[in-house]
This record gives structure tokens, C-alpha cells and sequence, in this order.
């Protein structure tokens, strides 16, 4: 306003003054005085009368906000400044700013007043995911955690997911459509509610493993069958059997096929799988023993080929007579084994094996001692018909595949076990100085006695020193 009177007064001056000299000295006394006088109206500063404002948490500050009256100037041609050094709009609180307002006399005006910063917005609630708007779409024995489907942020306090609350829980384990009412609110009390509806679906396709990859090798002339190359899970659905589009001769080596395995459970799930299959010999025989533990007296003789059963080949046929397998020794106890080899003119190579154990058996001794009954006692003799102690023992011995020293201190040195006469087992060799028998347990023992007497059975131990073992 002051410029437009300037230049009224200049205007004036031009048209008057330089026009009219004559008026000059008046004309320009009466300006003088217009210009001084009016300059001289205004003296009043302009009156902030915001005590306290508040701006939402974020919003820049905006000296428009401050209500201030200038009693000649209008609001808009007001200078409005603020020291908003102390003011943090990311902030929650209460800060003091100091505002000055100046009109257009320069009139200055200051005052310091309170902004409070303040979180007005609610929480923002959205669906995670795919799902779209209030609909939700829920796997069927999925998570039950409302976080899984919502996310919940607040413009203040971020993620505010964690305090999502809800008027039921999600039930899961059924499906069908569920309404759930959600709210979540901010630290400063503002409240968001929405309600949605869980639709719970089985939404998951089985579950197609490949044991081998896709590239497969189908042996020759065997049955075709998809769980020797893959297994299929789905979530409900117990057994889901898939559908092999594409055939495959297994008569024909070599023979490359493309199978496709398409597998669908009762809700329309689909899964599919591509095999590349291909026929070869990959088998040796198959070897098929009548057992594959045996147990053998010690030096028994023993034909180890008439345990194969069976040995038939997929190309080559009856192998049986081709099968090899190595030999054991009888003549030591403990526990053998016997490797049957087969090898197809593919070079597919089976093995099974047998197990053989070897045994020392007293009873077996024992028996064959006590046939001798009757036999007269002859020092010196060995057999078969009369014996002394030694030469008793010796030839019992050794009709069991047990080769044992002539005489009684022989027998005794050679043992491979000197045993307590507490410890003796049957067929254990009882010995004394210069007297030798066999045990056959519950205190007695059978033996060639002297001359004069026959090989018996005697009852009482106590006379010998301990026993001899063998085994």
C-alpha cells in the first residue's frame, strides 16, 4: 500500500510540479506532507494470537497455521518467520517456537508458542501375498497366525503387526469360508477395524520326488512300476495314484521312451513330472540259497554248492552251474563265510553269502567214546577195539576231525586250554599224572581205566587234576 501512494505522489508531482511552476513550492510542501503523514499512520505491530497449535507426526512446518491480525495489514501480506531449530516433526512431544510476524511498517510483533507434534493417523492394515481385497485364500492345514495373510503398519510405530487382535480365531483343519473382524491400534490409542473373509481351501498340488532324477534306466524284462522311480505325497489325500501317459517295451534293450506322470488329488490339484526312460540289462543273476546260516561240526566235510537253490539271469537264463564261491576250513571253529558269485555275459555281478559255523561238539565226542563201551584196556594199544587211557582219547579224537598227541603228558602239553575241574564242558579230556578220561558231565567220565578192566563210564572227578580243551 505504501508503494501505490509513492507512486500516486510522484505522478502528482509530474503533472502538477513540472507543468506549473509556478504552483512548485506548494504542490511540493502539500506532497511533503502527504508522504510524512501518511508514513506516520501506522505504529501498531501485528498480534499472534495462536497460544498452541499441533501438526501431524511427518507434516512440515507451516507458518499458516498460526492465526495473527494486523490491524491495517491483511494476513497474507504479513512476513511470518519461526525458529524451528528445537521443532522434530518425526518426534512425538511438545516443542516451543518462536514466531515473528512483521507488517508492512516494519511493525514487529514476537512470541513464542507451543507445537505439539501429534500422531492423528490410524494403522494401515493390508493382505499379504496374492490375495486380493477382503477375500482371503487360506491352504488347508496351513498357518492359523493371522500375520500370515495381514500386515499391519503405522505411520509412528511401523510394523504393528504383532498386535493385530481378532473376535476368533482362524481355524485352519477345516475348510470353508471363515469371517474374522481384525483390529490393531497405534501407540497413541488410534484404532483400525476390517473384516475379512478366510476362504480355507486345499490349495497345494501332491508332491512329486524323483528318486533318480529324470533320466532313468529301466532294467530289462522287468515290470514297469512308477514307485521304483518316485514317491507322491499330498496333504489330504492318502494314496493318490498318477496317470503314466507313454508306454515302454522292457523286452526291448536299448528302447528310449518319454513318460509323462501326471498326478491330481481330489481337489483338482495337478502335478506333473517328465521320465526319460531307457531299457538296459542292469541285473546280475539272481542267486537263491535253501539258507544262509548253517552250522557244522568241526572237520565235517561239507558240499557248499548243493545250497544254491536257483541262479537264473534276465538275459542270460539258468546259471546255476556257472556260479562260483570259495572254500572253507572245517578243520578250525569259528564263523566262516561262503561267497556265491555270479556274473551275466553283461558283466552285472550278484553276490549272496552264507554263513557257516563251525563248532566243536563234546556231545559228538562223547557219543563216539561211549560206542567203545566193552572195549578191553591193552597198555600200549590204540584202537579200534581195545585201548589204553591215552590211546583212548586219541582215537575218540580223532574220529571227530581232531588230531591230538599219543601220550597223556603229550595230550596235556598240546592243549589249547588247561581248565578248572569247576570249568569243564562236555568232551573235555579229564587228566592226572599218568591217567586220561573223557567227561560226559554230571560227574562222571568215560575212559580205558588197566589192565584188566574195559573202557566204562566212572563217576567222580576228584582224582584229576583239571581238564584238557581242544576246541
Amino acid at each position: 500500500m505504501k508503494t501505490d501512494v509513492q507512486t500516486r505522489l510522484k505522478t502528482l508531482f509530474e503533472e502538477t510540479v513540472l507543468k506549473r511552476k509556478a504552483m512548485f513550492i506548494p504542490i511540493l510542501g502539500v506532497a511533503t506532507f502527504m508522504l510524512v503523514g501518511y508514513a506516520g499512520v501506522d505504529h501498531e505491530k501485528p498480534e499472534i494470537l495462536s497460544n498452541h497449535i499441533e501438526i501431524p507426526y511427518g507434516e512440515k512446518f507451516d507458518t499458516d497455521m498460526i492465526d495473527i491480525i494486523d490491524n491495517h495489514d491483511e494476513r497474507s501480506e504479513l512476513v511470518v518467520n519461526a525458529n524451528t531449530q528445537s521443532l522434530n516433526v518425526n518426534q512425538l512431544g511438545s516443542y516451543q517456537v518462536e514466531v515473528e510476524a512483521t507488517d508492512q511498517f516494519n511493525n514487529v510483533a514476537v512470541k513464542t508458542i507451543q507445537v505439539d507434534v501429534v500422531d492423528d493417523e490410524s494403522p494401515k492394515i493390508k493382505t499379504v501375498g496374492a490375495s486380493n481385497g477382503y477375500y482371503i485364500e487360506v491352504p488347508v492345514f496351513g498357518s492359523s497366525d493371522l500375520s500370515s495373510y495381514l500386515k499391519a503398519t503405522d505411520n509412528v510405530d511401523g510394523d504393528v503387526t504383532p498386535f493385530i487382535e481378532s473376535d476368533k480365531k482362524l481355524d485352519t483343519s477345516k475348510q470353508g469360508t471363515q469371517t474374522i473382524e481384525v483390529s490393531v491400534s497405534d501407540n497413541s490409542g488410534n484404532t483400525t477395524k476390517e473384516t475379512y473373509k478366510f476362504f480355507v481351501a486345499d490349495m497345494q498340488a501332491p508332491e512329486i520326488t524323483l528318486k533318480s532324477g529324470n533320466d532313468i534306466t529301466v532294467n530289462y524284462g522287468s515290470e514297469f512300476k512308477w514307485q521304483d522311480y518316485m514317491t507322491i505325497k499330498d496333504n489330504l489325500d492318502v494314496n493318490v495314484e498318477p496317470q503314466i501317459e507313454g508306454k515302454i517295451d522292457t523286452k526291448q534293450l536299448d528302447q528310449q521312451t518319454t513318460l509323462t506322470v501326471i498326478v491330481k488329488d481330489s481337489a483338482g490339484n495337478t502335478s506333473k513330472e517328465t521320465l526319460n526312460a531307457t531299457v538296459k540289462d542292469v541285473t546280475g543273476p539272481e542267486i537263491v540259497l535253501s539258507t544262509n546260516k548253517v552250522s557244522l561240526d568241526k572237520g565235517a566235510q561239507v558240499d557248499l554248492k548243493s545250497y544254491i537253490t536257483s541262479a537264473v539271469d534276465n538275459l542270460d537264463g539258468d546259471m546255476k552251474d556257472k556260479i562260483t564261491f570259495n572254500t572253507i576250513d572245517t578243520s578250525t571253529t569259528g564263523n566262516k563265510t561262503v561267497t556265491y558269485t555270479g556274473m551275466d555275459t553283461a558283466g552285472n555281478k550278484t553276490e549272496v553269502q552264507l554263513q557257516v559255523e563251525v563248532t566243536f561238539s563234546g556231545e559228538r565226542i562223547v557219543n563216539t567214546g561211549l560206542s567203545k563201551r566193552g572195549c578191553p584196556y591193552v597198555w600200549g594199544s590204540t584202537g579200534p577195539n581195545s585201548f589204553d587211557c591215552s590211546g583212548f582219547t586219541q582215537w575218540v579224537y580223532r574220529q571227530n576231525g581232531i588230531s591230538i598227541p599219543r601220550t597223556s603228558a603229550e595230550q596235556r602239553a598240546s592243549a589249547k586250554k588247561i581248565v578248572s575241574l569247576s570249568e569243564l564242558e562236555v568232551g573235555d579230556i579229564l587228566w592226572r599224572s599218568g591217567h586220561v578220561g573223557i567227561y560226559i558231565g554230571n560227574g562222571q567220565y568215560v575212559h580205558a581205566p588197566h589192565t584188566g578192566d574195559v573202557v566204562k563210564v566212572s563217576s567222580g572227578i576228584g582224582s584229576f587234576t583239571c581238564g584238557l580243551r581242544y576246541q
